[in-house]
């Protein structure tokens, strides 16, 4: 019989209570609950709103705009053939092709109309870029700024008000075909295949024991223990912040010992990551010594 007051033999300590319902949501089938991966990602994928709205732009405008005409006008119209009466044939001169102008001017003002939305998406693509605006109320005022000026040039298009307003702005005819936002689109194809690339060889490895930095193709590692590490989530664009798909953000992880923090900018779905980072540093594996 054992003494009752001997302590029970050594086993493997949980530091944390079992993981709840709430914490193993979080974690897709076949995954392993203690190990974070977060990707470094360029900013390519911030500029999918440009690429959408080209892609539906040169849609719009194949079916809508000039390239009909322009196909139409671009190639020289062949030469016909007479039949004499005499049962000769000859050949007539090229008839110049024929341009319908009322024709032109409806889909030119479609045309312009469809470039108008494609620069309101390109401003927006820019200003998420160039600018850190941090204040929602600032993300807002810009936005209905962009919508109002771009909704009353449009509506000037085709019914003449404010004419002293927009006099100035009568020599700015913005228009591009479908070929034009077809080759924005491929563009940005391109680059989201280098960005998807880029972020399969930098990455950070969070684990319960210890957080793993990994950076090039020839897998340079850095290694750093979790014991008291702490991290900082910040918010420095509101428009990347509440970008649907992206929703990204600043981590910043700070390890004991180390002057120079690890900063991971542009953190795709930042909410998500940093829950599952909670999880992940609040729990420790602690196995018993092998014979005790």
């Amino acid at each position: 019989m054992s003494d009752p007051d001997s302590p029970p033999p050594a086993a493997t300590l949980p530091l944390q209570p079992a993981l709840s319902e709430a914490h193993a949501s979080l974690h897709e089938p076949g995954s392993n609950p203690h190990s974070l991966t977060i990707r470094v990602w360029p900013n390519i994928p911030i500029l999918y709103p440009m690429a959408i709205a080209a892609l539906i732009c040169g849609i719009f405008s194949m079916l809508f705009g000039i390239d009909g005409e322009l196909k139409r006008l671009s190639h020289p119209p062949a030469a016909q053939t007479v039949t004499q009466v005499d049962g000769t044939v000859s050949s007539a001169a090229p008839t110049v092709a024929q341009v319908e102008y009322s024709k032109m001017a409806e889909k030119l003002k479609i045309e312009q109309v469809i470039a108008l939305i494609f620069l309101a998406a390109f401003t927006y693509t820019m200003v998420v870029v160039c600018t850190d605006i941090i204040l929602t109320w600032a993300l807002l005022g810009v936005a209905a700024t962009v919508i109002l000026g771009m909704g009353l040039f449009i509506l000037n298009i085709y019914y003449q008000f404010l004419n002293g307003f927009f006099n100035f702005l009568g020599g700015f005819i913005p228009i591009a075909n479908a070929h034009f936002y077809f080759a924005i689109f491929a563009v940005w194809v391109i680059l989201m295949i280098a960005a998807i690339i880029y972020a399969r060889f930098h990455y950070v490895k969070i684990e319960s024991n210890e957080v793993i930095v990994v950076g090039g193709v020839l897998d340079k590692r850095r290694r750093f223990s979790t014991m008291r590490l702490t991290y900082t989530k910040e918010v420095f664009d509101v428009f990347e912040y509440y970008l649907p798909f992206v929703r990204s953000g600043r981590l910043i992880l700070r390890f004991q010992g180390e002057t120079e923090p690890i900063v991971i900018d542009h953190v795709m779905n930042l909410d998500a990551v940093v829950k599952k980072l909670d999880h992940v540093t609040a729990t420790m594996q602690v196995s018993a010594e092998s014979g005790t």
